[in-house]
């Protein structure tokens, strides 16, 4: 087994919970280095911190799994797959879709896995990671022997990390249930793993404050937000999104559920239909925005809050008095704080009183380490119109 030995200092880091050790760090390599092998990692006194995947490649090159002296081998990650599962099993998550492993929170950086029925969709996000794929599937396998396994890497990631992405090619469709709502999902094609299994407590409570007002869901995608307030008692609801893929994903969806007849579609850019809504003089009872990513960079942070901003204000003023907003961010570097404090000016310019009725982040089956804070990624505010 290689031994990495950090830089004097490097490792109050990882003393304080955090898996990730940079280039920088990095004092020494000793051994033979294989990248399906994990590395052992110990300070500048050599005294051991624990093992993890190595790969020099990116600046971030090395990841702990575990702080314990013991093997990382097929064992090693059968039983953090099954300790995955029994926390979602006894928090009542282990739903007809969830996400099984949300990579550092759940011990196994740089792997994802998301259940829609029976199949367990894996993404490998390092090269490490994607070697012990065959190791992953078995896992899989045993937590579910009815189940079927299917790969859909995150091409990005791969490139970064020097490996070749795999794609099992897309299967047949699947309906899975969400609360009281259908959903169609097809492995290895759209967004991510499927369907943005983050958002599911939040369309719930979404629902719950639409009841019985008209909704307008920006950014649909796959019109899960206004499938759930449609399904919960909303009058009738407006998607609008960029993509003819996403659209039809959506028009899927509202079928499956009997609710074609109460919702319109329109394609095109969100900032310019938000802004046309507006000066048309548009007005709802309940408005979701939950854009893309506007950035996955620090240094375009301020041209991702101005865009943020945008898109806020005019969903303010759209709002009836009384009506609702719930507002998202899923770019990593927008922090709770700065997006709070991005909604605090954009309620000022559009010249809106609001109310935070409760501040939202990701569904618990994404769970969050408080050592690791690029484990939350995702920030929102349900706010309140009140004048």
């Amino acid at each position: 087994m290689a031994t990495l030995k950090l830089t004097r200092g490097a490792e109050a880091r990882i003393k304080a919970g955090h898996p990730w050790i940079y280039r920088t760090q990095i004092a020494d390599l000793t051994g033979r280095w294989k990248a399906e092998e994990a590395v052992e990692i110990v300070d500048w006194s050599r005294r051991f911190l624990g093992r993890g995947f190595y790969n020099p490649r990116p600046s971030l090159c090395c990841r702990l799994l575990t702080r314990r002296d013991e093997p990382v081998d097929a064992g090693f990650f059968h039983r953090r797959l099954r300790e995955a599962f029994e926390y979602r099993r006894e928090a009542g998550l282990a739903s007809d879709a969830y996400r099984l492993v949300w990579s550092e929170a759940d011990g196994l950086p740089g792997l994802v896995v998301d259940r829609y029925g029976a199949v367990s969709v894996v993404q490998c996000l390092t090269l490490g990671m994607s070697r012990a794929a065959p190791a992953i599937a078995d896992g899989l396998h045993r937590l579910f022997p009815e189940g079927r396994v299917h790969r859909s890497d995150d091409a990005t990631a791969a490139r970064l990390e020097g490996f070749e992405a795999q794609h099992d090619p897309s299967g047949e469709e699947l309906v899975v249930t969400e609360g009281g709502c259908r959903f169609a999902v097809t492995p290895g094609a759209g967004h991510k793993t499927g369907l943005y299994l983050d958002q599911s407590e939040n369309r719930a409570l979404f629902a719950h404050h639409a009841r019985g007002r008209r909704i307008l869901d920006g950014f649909c995608y796959a019109g899960a937000f206004a499938c759930h307030a449609l399904t919960g008692g909303s009058g009738r609801a407006l998607l609008l999104d960029s993509s003819a893929d996403a659209l039809a994903l959506a028009r899927r969806n509202l079928e499956l559920n009997g609710l074609s007849a109460r919702a319109e579609i329109r394609e095109g850019n969100a900032f310019d239909l938000l802004r046309g809504l507006e000066g048309s003089g548009e007005r709802f009872g309940a408005v979701v925005l939950d854009p893309p990513p506007f950035t996955r960079r620090k240094d375009s942070l301020a041209a991702a809050t101005r865009g943020y901003k945008e898109i806020n204000i005019r969903g303010l003023r759209l709002l009836e008095p009384g009506g609702v907003l719930a507002t998202f961010s899923c770019s990593h570097h927008v922090t709770p704080a700065l997006f709070e404090e991005m909604c605090r000016d954009a309620a000022g310019d559009a010249g809106v009183a609001v109310r935070v009725l409760q501040s939202l982040g990701q569904s618990r089956d994404h769970p969050v380490l408080l050592t690791v804070p690029e484990s939350r990624y995702l920030s929102g505010l349900l706010l309140e119109r009140i004048s």
